[in-house]
């Protein structure tokens, strides 16, 4: 299985195999002071492979911070992928996924999320938080 895409967002949502982002891609928060709690969503897109089809499989999103883990998975559950008639033997299907979250963060520095499938870490997002002092505006994007 490849991880194609982690996207942190403002919301996000996926229907008919469609994704919709809304202030995707980010990678700094800004804060007004720390700690602090961030509403944010979390999108991620997979390649299931042929022989990965038809199988229940175990998703989680973390945070980590410095390399450990900051209490419990963001996201967990499980998919299965299966295989619709006329599919060609051998194709990858894609798999997404997008989750309202809410991210507590005790202090400024970098961060990441890190999407593990079946127990193994499979990719990584980072993102940085960053304070914004109280007379001071947060920079155009």
């Amino acid at each position: 299985m490849k991880i194609d895409f982690v996207i942190l967002a403002d919301g996000a949502h996926v229907a008919g195999d469609k994704l919709y982002v809304l202030g995707g891609g980010w990678t700094i928060l800004w804060a007004a002071e720390f700690p602090t709690k961030h509403t944010a969503a979390i999108a991620v897109g997979a390649m299931v492979d042929w022989q990965e089809t038809n199988h229940r499989h175990r998703i989680e999103i973390a945070l980590l911070s410095e390399g450990k883990q900051l209490g419990e998975p963001l996201v967990g559950g499980e998919f299965e992928v299966g295989r619709p008639p006329g599919l060609p033997i051998g194709a990858a299907q894609r798999f997404m996924l997008a989750a309202p979250v809410s991210i507590s963060l005790e202090e400024p520095g970098l961060y990441e999320l890190v999407v593990r499938v079946d127990g193994a870490d499979i990719t990584s997002s980072p993102f940085q938080a960053v304070p914004v002092d109280q007379g001071q505006q947060r920079p155009k994007e």
